[in-house]
């Protein structure tokens, strides 16, 4: 008996270590697959990576080896081509792409340097792989190219000019980029960036859409949104400085300006000038259209053949058998659907203070859209097919109300407007 258990539990063990041994080779051969298709691509880069964590895994892999060699070899060869290329080439920047192309050769040396030695399944020579150190190559790369950056930085910089002084911050940030603390890259960044930020004053919207504030201030909400989503977000105030709706008010109160002179674009631009910013953004929201809930339904029957009960019979044997008794069940479905939708439309200018030149012209849409759906039965559930179900578990849903739908378009026009802003100011 103990010998029957025991035979029992080396035959799980042979069955588990075989189950292991199987999902173990089918990953990396699944590895190898997948570097075969990077190599019929002609990225031999992504190739290696993925051949050398099959080889990782089983080092005797004959077909990860072959293809390894080639890829390999095929790889080297790109980026040489490309270095050649790249040092014949004029281009102040050359040096950035020499830089990437000896990165990309230090990552593919270093993925390969530590696997096992490669051989030819077949005839057992060894296929090697030369590895090669190209850091010194590398960081000379990444030194010219830092100097070049930091070089044109230096030229924009004696422009006062503000797209000027940005361009020149993008150049030394490039400089320290690629060796940091190059020189006092880092410090002169800063300061031609500081001189090259845009002062833009946002006003308040002008609500022209005639609903007479009946969802509300969302010219308000949308401005706010707006200025709070770009505010957020550090790379777009980089070069990019809001003045907010407190400065504006300040200004305002203290130039007696009314309501009106604040949706104004000649009163805008007299305190626009006054805050000492060098663009507006004024807007104006033409249509509100809220489009109120409807419902809909239709009614429809659904039917199915189900097993209903069992009866007991005997077979040509004599012998007791139990089989199914089917019967033709059915539903009334009626189905519900339910929407509502919210547009809010309109258009906003930049406009640069001291020329009173538009810089930027374009018209917006927000939107919000609301859509449900549910059953009701009567009869058999056991006739509904499985989406029916669903939508008769679901039950109804009750729709946003008007001020709800507005708002939400509100939010996505808000949106739309900063990722439009942060572009702009990028």
């Amino acid at each position: 008996m103990k010998a029957g258990r025991s035979i029992y539990k080396l035959g799980i063990l042979v069955v588990l270590l075989s189950t292991i041994s199987c999902t173990y080779f089918s990953e990396h051969a699944k590895l190898e697959r997948s570097a075969r298709d990077s190599y019929g691509r002609a990225d031999y880069d992504a190739a290696v990576f993925v051949l050398a964590r099959s080889l990782q895994m089983s080092q005797d892999y004959d077909k990860s080896q072959i293809l390894m060699a080639d890829a390999f070899l095929m790889a080297n060869r790109v980026h040489e081509n490309r270095i050649s290329e790249l040092e014949s080439s004029s281009d102040d920047f050359r040096y950035d792409g020499l830089a990437r192309e000896y990165q990309s050769l230090v990552n593919l040396h270093d993925a390969v340097k530590n696997l096992p030695p490669v051989r030819h399944p077949k005839t057992g020579v060894l296929l090697e792989l030369e590895i090669v150190d190209y850091s010194d190559q590398l960081a000379e790369a990444k030194q010219l190219a830092a100097e070049s950056h930091y070089a044109a930085g230096a030229a924009l910089s004696l422009s006062l000019d503000l797209s000027q002084q940005k361009a020149a911050a993008k150049q030394f940030k490039k400089a320290f980029s690629f060796v940091p603390g190059y020189k006092d890259s880092e410090s002169r960044y800063e300061a031609t960036r500081q001189a090259g930020v845009k002062r833009i004053a946002v006003f308040p919207f002008e609500d022209l859409s005639g609903k007479n504030k009946r969802y509300g201030a969302i010219e308000e909400l949308v401005v706010d949104q707006m200025v709070t989503s770009v505010m957020k977000d550090p790379s777009a105030t980089e070069f990019l400085e809001l003045i907010s709706r407190d400065q504006l008010d300040r200004v305002i109160a203290e130039q007696k300006l009314g309501l009106s002179g604040m949706v104004n674009e000649e009163t805008a631009m007299e305190v626009g000038a006054l805050l000492g910013v060098h663009e507006i953004l004024t807007g104006k929201i033409t249509q509100i259209i809220y489009t109120p809930v409807q419902t809909v339904n239709r009614e429809y029957k659904e039917a199915k053949r189900v097993v209903v009960d069992t009866e007991k019979y005997k077979n040509k044997e004599g012998k007791t058998k139990t089989r199914n008794i089917y019967a033709d069940v059915e539903a009334k479905v009626r189905h519900y659907t339910r929407t509502t939708k919210a547009v809010i439309k309109g258009s906003y200018r930049i406009v640069d203070v001291r020329t009173s030149k538009v810089i930027k012209s374009e018209a917006f849409e927000g939107k919000s859209n609301f859509s449900t759906e549910w059953a009701v039965i009567k009869g058999d559930s056991r006739a509904l097919n499985s989406r029916t179900a669903r939508l008769a578990r679901k039950g109804e849903t009750v729709a946003p109300v008007g001020g709800e739908m507005v708002s939400q378009a509100a939010t996505d026009l808000a949106n739309s407007l900063s990722n439009s802003l942060k572009i702009y100011a990028r």
